[in-house]
């Protein structure tokens, strides 16, 4: 039998726990290039990350997250979603084995955020500003997403969907700050169980990621 159990990382991800002969968790912790990003997301993203743009004015472009401050961890997130123990440690050891790298792309009154990690293969969501995103999840479970920005170095994205946990409402900002060597990125996660009435806030800092994203090299089998 095949469980799903759905979370919201400000956008949502599927879970899916096996059970064959044994329990196994499997999330899927490959790094598959099947998922490619938009080509202009793409050469927009590597060209915010050249080395030389380690100071930015804006949130566009790729980011890693910096695991030696904040909580890099999703646990508390993860619990309060009501997630099971094991479902919680496979992601923590995706996390802390592989590195975790976020790509924004803000073009006027969009937004772009690809996530691509050992738990994610490019987790992508595309927003227009100020318009509210409605989709029809499996078993007819909505999601809705809201996107809001003052200016390019801010972003507000409010989202709630209705999981086998209850309803889950998440507020997802992510802020540029300016370091004295370098520019960071803030992600402030808060998620509230309506079911449970628990609350929980996980503080994230990406820095500059300059080189190639993985899913930029190009696969040497398709060059001829």
């Amino acid at each position: 039998p095949e469980r799903s159990i759905d979370h919201v990382d400000g956008h949502t991800t599927a879970i899916k726990v096996t059970s064959i002969s044994t329990t196994l968790v499997n999330y899927t912790l490959s790094f598959s290039n099947t998922n490619k990003m938009d080509a202009t997301t793409d050469s927009t993203a590597a060209s915010s990350s050249s080395p030389s743009s380690m100071k930015r004015t804006s949130l566009s472009g790729c980011w890693k997250l910096d695991k030696t401050r904040g909580t890099p961890s999703m646990r508390g997130y993860l619990e309060t979603m009501g997630v099971n123990e094991m479902a919680i440690e496979a992601h923590e050891k995706g996390e802390s084995e592989y590195d975790t790298i976020h790509s924004i792309t803000i073009d006027g009154k969009h937004l772009q955020v690809v996530k691509r990690s050992r738990v994610n293969n490019d987790l992508k969501v595309n927003l227009e500003f100020g318009k509210e995103f409605v989709e029809t999840m499996s078993g007819g479970r909505v999601k809705k997403m809201l996107a809001t920005s003052d200016n390019p170095q801010h972003v507000d994205i409010r989202s709630s969907l209705n999981t086998m946990n209850g309803m889950a409402l998440v507020t997802d900002i992510k802020r540029l700050i300016q370091e004295e060597d370098k520019s960071v990125l803030v992600q402030e996660l808060t998620v509230i169980n309506e079911q449970t009435g628990n609350e929980h806030l996980t503080t994230r800092y990406f820095i500059p990621y300059t080189d190639t994203p993985s899913h930029l090299v190009p696969d040497p089998m398709q060059i001829s």
